[in-house]
Order: structure tokens, then C-alpha cells, then sequence
């Protein structure tokens, strides 16, 4: 096992996009999720050799500091030897003294849920923060020793217009010292607030506009797309990510956490009394040969390198070119993806079609 996630519920406040497993912080709680993760960590993880951990949650930075001193107390003997460890981080909540103790414990990269730098849509989506905060907190880390520092934007949010868009972008790529972008497109979970009161999605060209606008830009501006969501300067992409995209296994340790062990993939309870009185209580999902194949072909082609010819066959001990002859020429012909240096990788095309191209490779029980 080379990656794990640790999943914080808690947070000061509930975005109003949000359908992730969330609970509004309550000390005594935490408290008690602390004791639950210490035993589930017992469980899981031997002293491995992880290469990465990643804390997301939730808002990590919603705990005490205190509690988020024990959290990576109780990490501590499994994060030795990783070679990227990140926190996800609310500006609203990530102080100093908690950006000192991070750097501590040896945490190298921070992923800050910004969203939006406009007034109106910070509003909207129930976030506190201002810009001159986002970039306050940007050099506050930096000067802790921290600079490998990733951003969360959204686009297709209510109000939003292509001018709002572009200035974030534009002022993002100008006035912030960050090495890492994420962009994502706003879903309607039924389960948020915004589901809960009917928002609607913009018109679907223009999110679309949103997107290749950004994609064109970034990338002029020293950001490489290496994901369909995922921006980065040369040698910060982010590599606890990439073995999701690679299809590798990793450990998910919280109530809300996601796991793949060889054959199986498991989701830990969202409900967090359950897992503070019974544990992980993990649903369990046993993989067929050909789900695993479909499942490493979907996460792979997300990325700009595609899927590896080399450990396809290793992994399965066949030949992707063979297994998925009739979808591939078809997606070959169409013009949505290519062979190239031992991958498969989507066109321009095929990367905004991505869905539609995997419909093709679908198991038959599937379809």
C-alpha cells in the first residue's frame, strides 16, 4: 500500500454545493472521532512504506488545534518516508500557529478550498473568506515553509457570468504564488442545500465555454493539464491523486473514506455515530476481472498520459488492444483517442467526450 486518505468530517460551516460526508464541528465529537480513527489506523495499516497521505475532508482545518496535533500524532508512524503529504485547508479556519504545526509533522502540500474570489458567489455557496485572505494565507504558508500549494475553484456556480470567470482566473495566475489548480464544474447533489432548494445548472454551453476558456489559459500561463480537472507547474502534480488515476490501491481511514485493496473496494460508513460506536463498517464491493479492467481504463484515460499498454498486461495479463479491439477502432476512427508511445490517451476531443467514450467500453452486465 502506497497511498492513504484520512476523511475529516467536521466543518465550521456547510457550503451550500456540498453532498461530501460533513457534520458541523462539535468538540466533544471530535474527540471522540479522534479515538475511532486511532483504533481503525491500528486495523489497516501496518508501519508501511507510504509514499503519500493525503487529509481531506470536511475541512481538516476545522479541528482544534489540538485535536489536529493528535491527528498527526496518530499518523505519525506511517508518514516517515512520504513523499507528499497534504492537507486540505479552509482559509477561514488555517491559522498560523496550525500552518506551523503542519510544517512540523512534515506536511508539504496544502490544498485550499477557495472556489471563488467573487463577493456575490462567496456569498451564494456560504464561504466567509475574502481574496485579500486568500493571499494572505498563500504567503503565510509559504513563509512557514509550505510552498507547494494547491487551489479548488469552481465554475458553473449561480450568478456566475464568463467575465467573473476570467477575472478569477486572471487574477489567480498574476497575484498568486501557487503551484497546483483544480477546477471543477458545479453539481446539483440532491443532498446539498443548493439541491434541497432546486438550483438549477447554467446553460451547459456555457459551462462548457468556462471550461476550454480556462483549460487554454492555464496552460499559457505555466499550468499543464495532466488531468481533465487538474492543473499544475512542472513537477507538482499531485501524486497521491495519480495512483487513484492509476488505479492503484490505496487505504481510506474515516467515516465517508474510500479504499481499494487488490479485488475489493470498500466506502467506510457516512454515518458518523455509527462509526464512532461500531467503526468503519465498510460496504464491501468485490471486483470482477473485467469491472477492474473497465475501472482502470476509465481513471486512466482522466489523464493527459492516457492508460499504459505495459501495465495493463501486467496487471492483467492481456492486451488492452485485444480485450477492447471493437471500442478502441471505434473511438480511434471517431477520432477520440490514440495509440501513442505504449498508451491509450484521448484526443482534445475525447477528453471533453470522456463519457461518452467509456459508454463503448462498458462491461456487457453493465450496459
Amino acid at each position: 500500500m502506497k497511498a492513504c486518505y484520512v476523511h475529516v468530517p467536521f466543518c465550521r460551516d456547510i457550503c451550500a454545493y456540498c453532498d461530501f460526508t460533513r457534520c458541523r464541528y462539535h468538540a466533544g465529537l471530535a474527540e471522540q472521532w479522534l479515538i475511532a480513527v486511532e483504533k481503525e489506523l491500528h486495523e489497516k495499516l501496518a508501519e508501511s512504506a507510504l509514499e503519500t497521505m493525503y487529509i481531506g475532508g470536511g475541512t481538516p482545518s476545522a479541528l482544534q488545534l489540538e485535536q489536529l496535533n493528535r491527528l498527526l500524532q496518530l499518523l505519525s508512524p506511517y508518514t516517515a518516508r512520504v513523499q507528499e503529504y497534504t492537507v486540505e485547508a479552509n482559509v477561514e479556519s488555517l491559522d498560523e500557529e496550525k500552518m506551523e504545526l503542519l510544517h512540523s509533522y512534515g506536511v508539504n502540500r496544502i490544498s485550499l478550498g477557495v472556489q471563488s474570489l467573487q463577493p456575490q458567489l462567496l456569498s451564494i455557496i456560504n464561504r466567509q473568506h475574502s481574496k485579500a485572505e486568500v493571499v494572505q494565507r498563500i504567503h503565510q504558508l509559504h513563509a512557514h515553509g509550505i510552498h507547494n500549494i494547491s487551489i479548488d475553484l469552481i465554475y458553473g456556480l449561480p450568478q456566475q457570468s464568463m467575465a467573473m470567470w476570467k477575472q478569477d482566473l486572471q487574477e489567480i495566475v498574476q497575484q498568486f504564488p501557487i503551484s497546483h489548480i483544480s477546477l471543477y464544474a458545479l453539481t446539483i447533489e440532491e443532498h446539498s442545500q443548493f439541491g434541497r432548494d432546486g438550483v438549477k445548472n447554467i446553460d451547459a454551453d456555457m459551462e462548457a465555454d468556462m471550461y476550454v476558456y480556462a483549460v487554454e489559459y492555464l496552460q499559457k500561463h505555466g499550468f499543464e493539464q495532466y488531468e481533465i480537472s487538474n492543473f499544475a507547474k512542472p513537477g507538482c502534480a499531485s501524486m497521491h491523486n495519480q495512483m487513484y488515476w492509476r488505479y492503484e490501491d490505496f487505504c481510506g481511514i474515516g467515516c465517508g473514506a474510500s479504499g481499494k485493496s487488490r479485488h475489493i473496494r470498500y466506502d467506510n460508513t457516512c454515518n458518523l455515530h455509527t462509526y464512532l460506536q461500531k467503526g468503519s463498517c465498510p460496504d464491501i464491493v468485490e471486483l470482477s476481472r473485467e469491472d477492474e479492467m473497465f475501472e482502470m481504463l476509465m481513471m486512466s484515460l482522466r489523464m493527459k498520459q492516457g492508460v499504459s499498454l505495459s501495465r495493463f498486461k501486467e496487471v492483467f495479463h492481456a492486451d488492452l488492444e485485444t480485450v477492447y479491439h471493437k471500442a478502441l477502432q471505434k473511438n480511434i476512427e471517431r477520432g477520440m483517442l490514440q495509440i501513442e508511445d505504449g498508451h491509450v490517451r484521448t484526443t482534445w476531443e475525447g477528453l471533453l467526450l470522456l463519457h461518452d467514450v467509456l459508454i463503448d467500453f462498458l462491461p456487457e452486465e453493465a450496459l
